[in-house]
Order: structure tokens, then sequence, then C-alpha cells
């Protein structure tokens, strides 16, 4: 055993070493034969191989290329070329330390000359023997080596140097030249090996540390400047590092991504003013992005390969990253594509025969398809049933009503009226789409369903939109009380069609109730805070007062705030938002709810502004790649998705407590009610200093799963919701005595004040008609 150890040993030694410089032997020159004695007798040669004959016949073949040579002619004419000279001596000898090899080949003019003899004529010896004067760098050598070692086949350069920091791991060898023996060896010093036994005549410089700040102007200057740089790291910083310092000294610079076969020219050696990367990593400098955190680099970095166009399976991968793969894929065949496209462009830029910056795909999925196959996201997208409620409707139904009744007693003043609207408009409502329209006139308020504005497909029998409506209710309610007036609610049976909700008048009151009036503090100031906040306990004394405000007719609230509940609680609504983004319809429905910018949230004053959600950069960059249905859908099929159930886990086990209103009935009428209850709640939550977030994929599906018989939903969907509503009502015991119908579910959290913009809101003369 104790053998076999100092064996082992030895090869430790063996591993480490970093040897990449071939040795060569001319044995006409007396001293480097005796060297080469010297080595045999060290026993530092296992293996010689000796091939010049071989290399002799191709060596007369490629200088009469007109002859046809017979294999019987060889021996005289290989004697007569040699004019007396030992084949032994002839050439040169090669050792390679690394393997110990030894191998006989021709000299360097006579080697190179049989050596790129089949690159004629598409590169002629006066391109060849310019290309040898040529100095190339490469950064990065994961992808790199590729390019690398298929330059040096072309034998497209003089002299290449090479940057890496990093040592091979077994899972590089799927797209890596190596083998397992040069597993923990440094790649520049593998690529370099590689080379050597390709071409021990090409110079090859390395970078173990990679390009760093000490060593970049070595890596461009020493011994001549670049003429090209080829850049295929991981780094931003290198990334942008390098392009600045090519720009400064007019390198002309290629990217490869081994994606689509996406290839980048930035032609630095003729505009030498030219944005690096395309104008991509603007506001990005050598200085700027030395105080960005990795996850503010990720924007960047999905900008500068252009997070849009690149491909389906690279999308879907980058949404399991540290889900259920550590770091995004890359192929051998990607890979490989990109040392030929490289290489091939790079020889162009290096001969002059090309001259234009640009970004080109060679996209072989595209190139070569079936002519006929099922695209992916085939499914028909949800569409709308509704048409826009104009507001002629809206007057022509409003008087057609009012003609049945009597003016009320009580007409509010213009101011009043004006008030109440302002308030009636502040309500929330599932996804900002505001679903009404409201009319007044001769004392009577009328709300309006405009079903156009809140149809959407997770919104099964008109549930959330019908709360929404309710908050509206709440709010008139409220402001009327501040105005020292009553109103009168009239709800009217709400049918499959019917746009005519409620009728509201008014009387004045002497004295307002006191929680009318502390609620009504809170119309315009309430909101939704989705920041993740930190896990506090409330006094339950906090919720006691919650189902006191909020108590209506039918309506009642549970709550939740064990750490066990709570976990539970997080992974059902988790599991539920993961049903919801990896469903066509529901995906769809989500992300026409967002807006990206201030610009999209002006532009249409309804949806959910991404800035508003507590959410990092590198979280938003998922989000936007993971608006690609297409890339999605495979998640889908690969049964994967778990990174769309992060954010909510993480929301719901930092809350405080989880809040659910419930009806008896599913009704519209009920559902009307339970809105009113919910935006009591959420203001007096909201006065306590506490955070709110509506969580409501569980109650939506759960309601489409129980009332709507799993419509729209697969066998798959179903059955897990059906799992899921299970561990739910263990959580609320509603399956406890009588029936009752999760409808609403909110989160209550300690959290910072909410910093992003507000939720904006319609014009008002678009959502209020007076006659």
């Amino acid at each position: 055993m104790s053998n076999i150890n100092n064996y082992l040993t030895r090869s430790q030694y063996i591993i480490a070493s970093g040897d990449y410089q071939p040795v060569i032997y001319r044995l006409s020159d007396t001293a480097s034969k005796a060297a080469l004695e010297e080595l045999f007798e060290k026993g530092n040669v296992l293996f010689v191989h000796d091939e010049i004959y071989g290399q002799l016949q191709e060596l007369i073949k490629s200088k009469n290329p007109s002859v046809k040579i017979k294999p019987q002619e060889y021996p005289e004419l290989i004697n007569a070329y040699l004019a007396g000279r030992n084949i032994q001596e002839y050439g040169v000898w090669v050792y390679y330390p690394w393997s110990k090899r030894l191998v006989h080949l021709l000299d360097e003019e006579e080697f190179i000359e049989v050596r790129t003899n089949r690159n004629q004529y598409k590169i002629t010896k006066e391109e060849q023997q310019a290309l040898r004067q040529k100095k190339v760098g490469v950064i990065g050598l994961s992808v790199g080596q590729s390019i690398a070692l298929t330059m040096a086949m072309e034998r497209m350069f003089g002299e290449l140097r090479i940057a890496d920091f990093d040592t091979a791991e077994l899972s590089n060898l799927n797209r890596i030249r190596t083998g397992t023996q040069n597993l923990g060896l440094n790649k520049t010093v593998i690529a370099a090996r590689e080379i050597a036994e390709i071409d021990p005549f090409l110079q090859v410089k390395i970078y173990s540390d990679g390009l760093t700040t000490d060593n970049i102007d070595a890596f461009f200057l020493k011994d001549g400047k670049l003429d090209l740089l080829v850049e295929v790291c991981d780094g931003l910083d290198i990334k942008i590092q390098s392009r600045y310092k090519a720009r400064e000294l007019q390198v002309p610079v290629i990217m490869d991504t081994n994606d689509r076969g996406m290839l980048d020219v930035e032609r630095f050696d003729l505009e030498p003013s030219r944005p690096v990367l395309h104008g991509l990593a603007d506001g990005l400098n050598p200085e700027s992005i030395k105080g960005l955190s990795n996850e503010d680099k990720i924007p960047y970095i999905l900008k500068m390969i252009g997070a849009d166009t690149i491909s389906t399976r690279l999308k879907a991968s980058m949404l399991e990253v540290e889900q259920s793969i550590n770091t995004w894929p890359q192929l051998a065949s990607s890979v490989t594509l990109g040392g030929a496209l490289t290489t091939d462009v790079s020889r162009r830029i290096l001969l002059d025969q090309f001259h234009e910056s640009g970004r080109y795909y060679v996209d072989m999925e595209e190139l070569v398809k079936d002519e006929q196959t099922k695209k992916q996201g085939d499914t028909a997208i949800a569409i709308n049933p509704h048409q826009p409620l104009q507001a002629a409707q809206v007057k022509q139904t409003a008087e057609a009503y009012l003609e049945t009744i009597e003016v009320p007693a009580y007409i509010p003043s213009a101011q009043e009226i004006d008030q109440i609207m302002d308030a009636a408009l502040a309500a929330p409502s599932a996804g900002n789409n505001q679903p009404w329209k409201w009319f007044y006139q001769n004392g009577t308020l009328l709300l309006f369903h405009d079903k156009y504005r809140s149809w959407s497909w997770g919104d099964y029998h008109e549930m959330g939109s019908h709360m929404s409506l309710g908050t509206a209710i709440e709010n008139v309610h409220l402001q009327a009380a501040v105005a020292g007036l009553q109103d009168k609610v009239i709800l009217f049976p709400v049918q499959d069609n019917a746009k005519l909700i409620a009728a509201i008048n008014f009387q004045q009151v002497a004295t307002a109730g006191a929680d009318e009036l502390a609620l009504a503090k809170g119309i315009f100031t309430r909101l939704t805070n989705r920041k993740v906040g930190e896990r506090k306990l409330l006094d339950p004394s906090f919720y006691e007062d919650l189902k006191h405000v909020s108590q209506i007719d039918g309506v009642e609230m549970f709550y939740v705030d064990d750490d066990q509940n709570l976990a539970e609680l997080a992974d059902i609504i988790a599991e539920c938002d993961k049903v919801r983004l990896l469903n066509k319809l529901g995906h769809e429905e989500f992300y026409h709810e967002i807006r990206w910018n201030r610009d999209e949230a002006l532009q249409t004053k309804d949806g959910v502004e991404l800035a508003s959600v507590d959410i990092s950069q590198g979280e938003i960059a998922g989000f936007k790649v993971a608006g690609d249905w297409n890339a999605v859908e495979l998640l889908t099929e690969w049964n994967k998705g778990n990174a769309f159930k992060k954010m909510s886990v993480k929301s719901v086990i930092n809350a405080s407590g989880m809040v659910l209103f419930t009806i008896p009935e599913f009704s519209n009428t009920q559902l009307l009610l339970a809105g009113r209850a919910v935006q009591k709640a959420w203001i007096r939550a909201n006065q306590q200093g506490l955070a709110v977030h509506p969580m409501l994929s569980p109650a939506f599906f759960f309601s489409r799963l129980i009332h709507g018989k799993g419509v729209d939903l697969t066998a798959k969907e179903s059955q897990n919701l059906l799992k899921l509503r299970e561990r739910f009502l263990k959580i609320f015991p509603i399956a406890n005595g009588p029936q009752r119908y999760e409808v609403f579910l909110m989160k209550v959290a300690v959290a910072d004040a909410q910093t992003g913009p507000r939720s904006l809101r319609k014009d008002k003369n678009e959502l209020f008609i007076s006659a």
C-alpha cells in the first residue's frame, strides 16, 4: 500500500505540472543532440513516434501536384530528396514533457507547407504567409478553446495569447476537447498543449491568472500589439474592460455566444469611437462596473446577449439556474460551431476581406428544420368576448332605469358628488383593471360593470371583478359619511350579461359612524405594499379589530400567523402561482397586467407597474425572460418551473399573518359584500402601519376548480390544485361547520414603506359620466 501511495503522490505532481511548451531538437546540432541523449538516459522519454517517411511522401507529393506518383516510386524520390542525409537526423524531434512523447517531424517550413497544403486556394500561400505574422488574443477558454484550436488548425496566426484563470472540471468535458487526465489543469495549459501537439511551431503565450488589471497591457501589447481580440469569457467586468482597452488600441473584437450561432463583431480598428457592444453596455465602463453586485449585472448581461433573441431552450434553461441546474448550459455542437464561425470571420478580418461591425446569426434550428411542424405555443389564446362599455350605452341604460324610480329627496351638491367619485375611483381592483363606469343624475349614482376591462381567464365567474366593484361601493359609503350623508345601496340581481350593478342615493344624517369616519381617512393612502418585510407577530387584538371593522352580512374573516401554517401556506400559494405561469392562458394574463416601466404605465394608466414590486434586478430580468411562452412551455413539458415559487414563498414566510375572507354562498351579491369587507380591513391594516399584499391565486384557482369543475385546466393541473386545496382547508377551518367559500387572501406584514410608484388610475372623465 505504501508503494501505491508513493505512486499516487507522484501522479499529483504530474497533474499539477504546468508544462505546455514543446522542446525542439535538431540532431544536426551537437548540443541539441546531446540534450536529447540525456533525455533518454534519464528515462524521460516513454513513447517515440517516427512517421517522418510518411511526411516526406506528402512533402514530395505536395511539390508535384500534377504528377501521379506510384507507391513504389517514393523510396527513390525520398532518397534523392534527402541527398545522402540520414533520415533519422532529418527534420526535428519534438519532445512533449507532459506526455513524455518524442515525435519526429519535418522542420518548420516544410512542416507548414505540408500541414497547410489542403488550405489552398481557400487560403492562398500569400494569405497564409500574411496570417503567419498575426497576433491573436483569446479571453475565456470554455468556449475559446474550440476557437483557439480551429484557428491553430487553419494556421491563422503566428502568435496566440490565451487568458483564463479557471481549471478543467468534469462538467467542462461536455464542450472542452480534452481527456479526463487533464482534470484540475488550467484551461490555458490544456489549450496550449493541444495546439503544440497540432503544430509545435506556433507561438502560444498563456495568462493563467486570466485577464487582470495587472496584465492587460502585456496581453495586448507585449512583443507587439494584438491584431485581433476574441472575447468569450463569462465575466461582465472583463467583457467591458477588454473592450475599452481594445477600443483604445484600435483592435477589432469578436465574441461568440454559442447560442443560435450568434457572433458579434466590433471593428474598433475602423471605428475607434464606436460604442462598446454596439451601445448595449451604455452606462458601463471599467470604473462604474466595479461597484455593481452580481445581481446588478444581470440586466446588463441579458441586454448585451439579447434576452429577446436567445434560443427558446436557453431561456427555459436560464429559468432553471439554481433550481435544477447550477448554471446555463453549453453544448459541444454549439461551441464547435462557434469555433468555426469565429475562425472564418477572424481570418477575413485579418486578411482585410471583411470590414463591418454587427451582430450575426447562423441558427441551425432555423436553417435546418422540418418544413411542417407543430409550433410551440400553438394553443389558442384567450379572446375577450366583450366590447368596451361606451358612454352612450351607460347613459341609455341609466336613463331607462331612472325613469322607473322617483327622484331622491336629497340631492348632493356637485362638490359632494365630485369628492365621492374621487373616493370611488381610488378603490383597488384585480390587476388594477378598474372595471367600473359611474353615472350620476338627479341624486342617484349608478355603478356599471365594464366587463371588457375586467375580463380575464383567471377571473372565473367574475369573482375578482365583483369584489373590486364591492371595494368601490365601500369607498362611496365611507366618503359619504365624511360629507354627513348616509348612502342607500340597491344591488341588482346580477345575471351573466348584466352591466348595471348598483344604484346609490343619499340622505343627510346628524352624526356619521365613528368607524366610517376613521376608515375614510385612509381611502387615499390605502395601497398595496409588496415588500417582503420582517417576520413579526402581531397582537391578536389586531385581528379582532380587523374582524370588527370588516363585519358585513355573510362575510367571515379568518387568519393564521404561526410559523408552521405560514410555511405550509407559502408553498400552497407558490404552487398556485406556478400553475398560473405554467398555464398558457394564465401566463398570457399575467404578462398582460405588467407595466415594465413608468412610460408604459402612463400610457395605459392601469396594470401593475413592476417598480412597485419588491424584487431584485435579477428577478426582473428573469421575469422578462419568462415572458416567452415557448420557453415556459418547455418548463411545463419538463415538469420544472420552481423558480416561479421563490417570490411567493419568501413573501409569505416573512409575513406577520395571512388573512382570509369567506362567503356562505358563491354568488355575485356575496362577492360584492366580500369586496366591501376586504376594503375596510385593508384600510385599517394600512392605518396601523402594516403592509397589505393580496395573494389571490389559491382563491381564484380553487373557485375554478370547485365551481367551474376545472374548466380550461388540464387533468394534471386539476389534480394538483385539488391536493393543494385539501392542504389549504387543513389550515383554515372553513371546512368545519356550515359550508363557506374562500374568496380573498391577503398578507399583512411589518415592512418598510412602499417606495415605488403608486398604481395609476384612469382619467375621471373616462370612468364617470354626469348628466
